[in-house]
C-alpha cells in the first residue's frame, strides 16, 4: 500500500506553517518541515521558525547546529522514514516549506549525486577557498558546470565545494549526475496544496512587514549570538541565507539599518518569485491543487484544503 503524504508549499510568507498546523490538529496529522534552514538549531527568528513546535510533532526542524551541513539526500532518507513510520501508525504526514528541492525529492525517484564524499578533495578545495575566496571557488564552477552554478550564491562554499568534488570524483558535470529523468516516486500517494497568490503586491506587502517584525524581534541580536557562538562568517553555508547575509554589511557599518531592512525584503521578494515558478510546475501534476490566497484568511484556507483531503483520502 502506498503511503500518505501531504504537501502544502508555497512562497515565503504565503501563510503555509499555520495552515499546515491547523490541517495537522484537524485530522491528527504530524508535520515534516521541508526548509533547507530550518534544520539549524538556533536559527529561529531569521528562518521565522514556529515558536512552539510542540503544539503538534514537528520532524525535521533543528536537525544540525549552524555550523554543520545538511543536505538534500539526507532531508531525503531522514523524511521518506518518517513518512513510512507514520503511515505505519495510520498518521497522515504533512511535509511543509518552500524548498523546492526537499519536495522534489520524495515526490520523485531522482538521482541527488549520491557520488561517496572525498575528504582530500574537500580540504583541497577548501584550501582554495582560504587561500583565494570564494568567488574563485564559484567561478570555477560556472566554467564546469554553469547550470549548478546559477542555483547557488558565491556565499553557499560547502555546496559549491560539493558540487566540483562530484566533477572531480566522477568527470561529470553534477547537473548531469543529480537531474536526470523525473520519474514519480510510486511508494506514495501525495495530494500537494499551493497556495499562490495572483495578486504578488499582497505577497510582498506581507514580506515587507514580516522583515520589519523579524528585526523589531531580535534579527540582529540572534545573528550576533549565532556567529559568535558557533564561529560563523560569511562562507558559512548557514549565513548564506536570505536574513542573516544582509546583517553582514550593517554590523561593518557599510550600509544603514533601513539599508539593510530594504536590502532583506528586496531579497526575500525575489526569492519568493523564484519559489513561485519552481512551485508551478507542480500544476502538471493530477495531485496538485492550487488554492488562491488573495481574498483568503488562513481559517478560509484550512477550510478548503480540509475538503480537498477528505474528498482525496479515506478516513
Amino acid at each position: 500500500m502506498k503511503d500518505k503524504l501531504i504537501i502544502i508549499t508555497g512562497p515565503t510568507a504565503s501563510g503555509k506553517s499555520d495552515i499546515a498546523i491547523n490541517i495537522a490538529k484537524k485530522i491528527e496529522g504530524e508535520i515534516i518541515s521541508a526548509d533547507s534552514q530550518q534544520v539549524y538549531r538556533e536559527m529561529d527568528i531569521g528562518t521565522n521558525k514556529i515558536s512552539d513546535p510542540n503544539i503538534v510533532n514537528h520532524h525535521l526542524l533543528n536537525v544540525v547546529d549552524p555550523n554543520e551541513e545538511f543536505t538534500v539526500d539526507d532531508f531525503m532518507k531522514s523524511a521518506k522514514e518518517i513518512i513510512s513510520i507514520l503511515n505505519s501508525k495510520h498518521i497522515i504526514p504533512i511535509v511543509t516549506g518552500g524548498t523546492g528541492f526537499y519536495i522534489d525529492s520524495l515526490l520523485f525517484n531522482m538521482n541527488y549525486g549520491q557520488v561517496k564524499k572525498d575528504k582530500y578533495t574537500r580540504l583541497a578545495l577548501q584550501e582554495l577557498a582560504n587561500t583565494y575566496g570564494n568567488d574563485f571557488l564559484y567561478e570555477k564552477l560556472i566554467e564546469i558546470d554553469p547550470d549548478t552554478a546559477k542555483k547557488y550564491h558565491p556565499n553557499e562554499l560547502n555546496r559549491i565545494i560539493r558540487a566540483l568534488e562530484i566533477y572531480d570524483s566522477t568527470g561529470k558535470k553534477p547537473s548531469e549526475i543529480r537531474t536526470g529523468e523525473r520519474v514519480l516516486n510510486k511508494e506514495i500517494d501525495p495530494i500537494l496544496i499551493f497556495l499562490n497568490y495572483k495578486n504578488r503586491e499582497i505577497l510582498y506587502n506581507r514580506i515587507n512587514d514580516r522583515v520589519i517584525d523579524m528585526v523589531d524581534h531580535g534579527l540582529i541580536e540572534e545573528f550576533k549570538y549565532l556567529i559568535n557562538k558557533y564561529r560563523l562568517d560569511e562562507d558559512s553555508q548557514s549565513m548564506a541565507a536570505i536574513g542573516y547575509k544582509e546583517i553582514f554589511p550593517f554590523i561593518r557599518g557599510e550600509i544603514s539599518l533601513d539599508e539593510m531592512i530594504s536590502l532583506i525584503q528586496r531579497n526575500t521578494r525575489r526569492y519568493a518569485k523564484r519559489q513561485v515558478t519552481w512551485m508551478k510546475r507542480y500544476l502538471n501534476y493530477p495531485f496538485t491543487r492550487e488554492i488562491i490566497m488573495d481574498d483568503l484568511s488562513k481559517d478560509d484556507a484550512t477550510m478548503i484544503i480540509e475538503d480537498l483531503i477528505k474528498g482525496m483520502y479515506e478516513f
